[in-house]
This record gives structure tokens, C-alpha cells and sequence, in this order.
């Protein structure tokens, strides 16, 4: 019998296969790679990538451009950078140089042009600026992917996705891409791309210490480059911290800092007073916040929240009324004695219709129990209580449990509208009604009030009891007891 000598494929046989399938995987490294996993992976339209310098998110941008138009024929890709002169000086660089190996037939021509990389397969590339205008040429027919590069400085970022990208994709089913470092301008409209996606669960965010390829050398000198790794340069560039500015931010003490220390679970005190806020919204959110005081700590605990929209399907007062219901038994009921402790106070913004309902509701509801009032929170002086509630979370006096995203979100990004007379609208369809809510809360609060028996924590070990021998022959003892306690039969001892 005769053996067939089999040798095994060059390297270069292997990435012409690739190629061939469009499978370009192997031109990242291991960072990179996660990004393209996650990005296959997601079940969601729009990513938003939100990373750190050295990250190579413009590489990964750009494979993952090549390989759709390998893969599937006619497959148009837009591509989005700030500028042209950014899509000439980053763009267009890698894609030559990721195209070195790529198999002559399958190679792509770059039309100068037009700014578009013509594939023999039909497929396209797209290339634009959003500066001058450039960007319109994308608007228009029917594309697979689109990628922004930079997002944090391309201007009328809105507009580019609404309007000119996403519309191309709805026939298509295509993805989309957002991908940069946060951006310098405190109004720019990539925040709001950033809060849309952590409300979706479709932000990524790598700082550079999530990046391998950085060695300790290279990281130090990232941060000597940008002054420091405190200054705002470098927990922008290399931490992906937004920075906040006083003048639009309404809780600017509300940083990553900040939220380390202050979200977390905490143990509850055996005694403690609870507290209910809400803020009620027809078009907006409603927001209620469930805390209670640790006197001893002397910290505010808001442990859980219930949020809700009235525009919702089967969402009414009925409905609301048996979520707070739920939620006051689930945190407030001792587990051993089974006692509910009922919310010493409850507020709520000025709503009458709607309180009343909510304690109509639970009177019918519940008839047995004790019914949910809400008293009308004070608006007298709001900057006085916005105030307050900074100083208070500066400070740590109040801590929140992770469950509570919303609040942590709304207290992360609520900023002033452009007349800083309300709150702005956030991604939610809300007003940061969840800070409204916190605001009313620690108002309330009865700081000298303490929930703590006047027994509790006596040592023992100071109570003097005489002996039991000595305390009967004692005839004067037991005259004074007698008359303590009202005992008027005799009786032998």
C-alpha cells in the first residue's frame, strides 16, 4: 500500500484560508479578540465602547469592517471618524496594513474620490469625517455595520446616529459601534450614548489597566505624559472616568471615587427607624426609595428602590401600591418574630391626587394592615436640599446597596437642562426622578431620634443582688419590698 506524503500548510497557506473565509481573528492579540467576541456575542444594535489609550479599538474596528465585506458579498460598512484628516492619518493606515497578506483577488481598491475601499465582491467600506458636513454622503441606502470612531469628538453625534446611520440598518438588521475615550467636553453628546447603554447592559468599558500589552514602563509613561495619574488628562485617557463639570452636573461628588466607597451592602443594626421617598411622575418616572437610619453609625441606608412608568402596560396605582407593599414586608419583617416594623415616615412630592389614591388603594388592598400614607414633602428652598443631599454623599453619611441601579445611575449622570432650572431628561424617559426621591428621603430623616430601648447593651455585670440567704433573714429588706410592691397578707419566711 502506498502512503501519501502529507505536508503540513505554510503559514502563509493558513492566512490565505482565513482570508478566504473572511475568518480575520488572528491579526488581534488577546485584547483585541475580547472586544471582538463581545462584539459578536452582544444582542444589542448599538455598543458603546468606552476605552482607555492603547486599547486598539480603531484595529478592531477595522477588522471587523474587512471581515464583514469578505464574508458576505455586497455588505456595506460605514465607517466615521471626527475628521477626514483623522480617516487619512488612522483609518486608511491600518486597513493597508491589515490588507498585506490579503489575497490579490480578494483585495479591495480605495477610490480617493469617494472615500470608499471597493471590494470585487460588490462589498464596501465607507469612509467620512463629521466634520464640514462630511458625514452626509453616508445618508442613505442600505449598509450591514457601521462603525464611529472616536465618538467622544465627533460633532453632531446625534444626529450622525439617528438620523444618517441607524436608518440604514433597518432593513439589514445591522450593528452598530460607538468606540472612544470619554469625551473632554462636559455637554458633549456621547454622554448620553454612554447612559443609554449601561441602561441597556450594552456598554464595555476597559481602562488601561484591563490592557496586557501595556508593560509597567510604558503605563508610567502614559501617566508622566499626562501629568500625573490624578490630573483629569489621565483619569479621562487612561481610567475612562467621566469628568464632571460644577456648572452642568448636579452632583458633581458623585465620582468613581466616591462610588466605591458609599455603594455597598451594609449590615442592619438590630433597631433602626425605616424611611420611604417618592418621587410621582404621569410622564416621567416614579421613583421610590426604601432606607432607614443607623443611629449608631450615623448613616443613611437606602437598601432597595421601585421604579416605575405610568405609560407602561399594566402599570396603575394598584399596581405600585402592591410593589411598595412587597417591598416594605420583604425588608422591614423581623425573620424571627415575623413582626413588620412600619416605615416611620413616608414622603412624598406634592401629588395629593395621587397619594391619596395610593392610600385608597391600600386600604382596599390590604384592609387588615396598615395602610400606606404619604406625608407632602417640603419644596420650599430646593438648592438648600440639593445642598444638602451633596454634603451628605460627600461626606459618606449615606450608603447605598448595589441593587439600587437606578439611583446609582441618575446620581452618577443627573446634570441641569440648558436654563438650569430642572433637571435635564435622562436616558430613561425620566427627569433623575431617583435623586428627586433621595432628596425628599434624607430630609425626613429624625436624626436625634434614637430607635434603641434604654436597656439595650446594660452590663450585667453592674447589677448588685445580694444573696438569697442574706435577703430572706432581713426583715427591713423585706418590709421595703412589701411596701413596693403592695403586699399587705402576711406571710412566714
Amino acid at each position: 500500500m502506498i502512503q501519501e506524503n502529507k505536508t503540513a500548510p505554510t503559514q502563509a497557506e493558513i492566512k490565505e484560508t482565513l482570508w478566504r473565509r473572511g475568518l480575520l481573528s488572528f491579526k488581534l492579540d488577546s485584547t483585541q479578540k475580547e472586544l471582538y467576541q463581545l462584539f459578536y456575542n452582544s444582542p444589542h444594535k448599538i455598543m458603546t465602547w468606552l476605552l482607555s489609550r492603547r486599547q486598539g479599538k480603531t484595529y478592531t474596528l477595522c477588522v471587523l469592517a474587512l471581515e464583514q465585506c469578505i464574508k458576505k458579498p455586497n455588505s456595506i460598512v460605514k465607517f466615521v471618524s471626527p475628521t477626514k484628516v483623522q480617516v487619512n492619518n488612522n483609518v486608511r493606515p491600518i486597513i493597508r496594513q491589515l490588507l498585506e497578506d490579503c489575497p490579490k483577488d480578494l483585495k479591495p481598491e480605495f477610490r480617493h474620490k469617494d472615500y470608499i475601499f471597493f471590494f470585487p465582491n460588490g462589498s464596501e467600506i465607507q469612509l467620512a469625517g463629521t466634520d464640514s458636513g462630511h458625514a452626509e454622503k453616508l445618508r442613505g441606502g442600505d449598509s450591514d455595520l457601521f462603525f464611529i470612531d472616536e465618538a467622544g469628538s465627533c460633532s453632531d453625534l446625534d444626529n450622525l446616529v439617528k438620523s444618517i446611520l441607524l436608518p440604514t440598518t433597518l432593513i439589514t438588521k445591522g450593528k452598530g459601534v460607538l468606540a472612544s475615550t470619554p469625551p473632554k467636553e462636559a455637554d458633549h453628546e456621547f454622554l448620553k450614548f454612554i447612559e443609554e447603554a449601561e441602561l441597556r447592559g450594552s456598554l464595555i468599558k476597559k481602562t488601561v489597566y484591563d490592557n496586557p500589552r501595556i508593560t509597567p514602563e510604558q503605563l508610567q509613561e502614559l501617566i508622566d505624559e499626562l501629568g500625573g495619574l490624578n490630573t483629569d488628562a489621565a483619569r479621562r485617557e487612561l481610567l475612562c472616568e467621566i469628568i464632571k463639570d460644577s456648572k452642568t452636573s448636579v452632583i458633581p461628588e458623585f465620582d468613581t471615587n466616591l462610588e466605591k466607597e458609599i455603594v455597598k451592602d451594609w449590615p442592619k443594626p438590630p433597631f433602626f427607624d425605616a424611611y420611604e421617598g417618592m418621587d410621582t411622575g404621569g410622564k416621567d418616572l416614579t421613583v421610590v426609595l426604601y432606607g432607614y437610619y443607623d443611629f449608631r453609625a450615623g448613616k443613611i441606608i437606602v437598601e432597595e428602590e421601585t421604579v416605575i412608568n405610568f405609560q407602561d402596560k399594566d402599570v396603575n396605582i394598584e399596581y405600585l401600591v402592591k410593589e411598595i407593599n412587597k417591598k416594605e414586608k420583604q425588608l422591614w419583617t423581623n425573620p424571627i418574630s415575623l413582626e413588620y416594623k412600619e416605615p416611620y415616615i413616608r414622603v412624598s412630592d406634592i401629588s395629593y391626587i395621587l397619594t391619596q389614591e395610593i392610600y385608597k388603594q391600600s386600604l382596599k388592598l390590604f384592609p387588615k394592615e396598615e395602610l400606606i400614607s404619604f406625608q407632602v414633602a417640603k419644596k420650599d428652598d430646593n438648592d438648600a436640599m440639593i445642598n444638602n443631599l451633596r454634603i451628605l454623599l460627600a461626606n459618606q453619611k449615606i450608603i447605598i446597596h448595589p441593587r439600587c441601579k437606578t439611583l446609582i445611575r441618575h446620581l452618577k449622570n443627573v446634570r441641569w437642562d440648558n436654563k438650569k432650572a430642572k433637571f435635564a431628561r435622562s436616558a430613561d424617559d425620566g427627569h433623575y426622578d431617583a435623586v428627586d426621591a433621595l432628596k425628599y428621603l434624607v430630609r425626613i430623616i429624625s436624626f436625634n431620634k434614637n430607635p434603641y430601648p434604654s436597656h439595650y447593651d446594660y452590663n450585667l455585670k453592674d447589677l448588685f443582688i445580694k444573696s438569697p440567704d442574706k435577703f430572706i433573714n432581713n426583715n427591713h429588706q423585706i418590709e421595703v419590698f412589701k411596701n413596693i410592691f403592695g403586699i399587705k397578707n402576711k406571710r412566714k419566711y
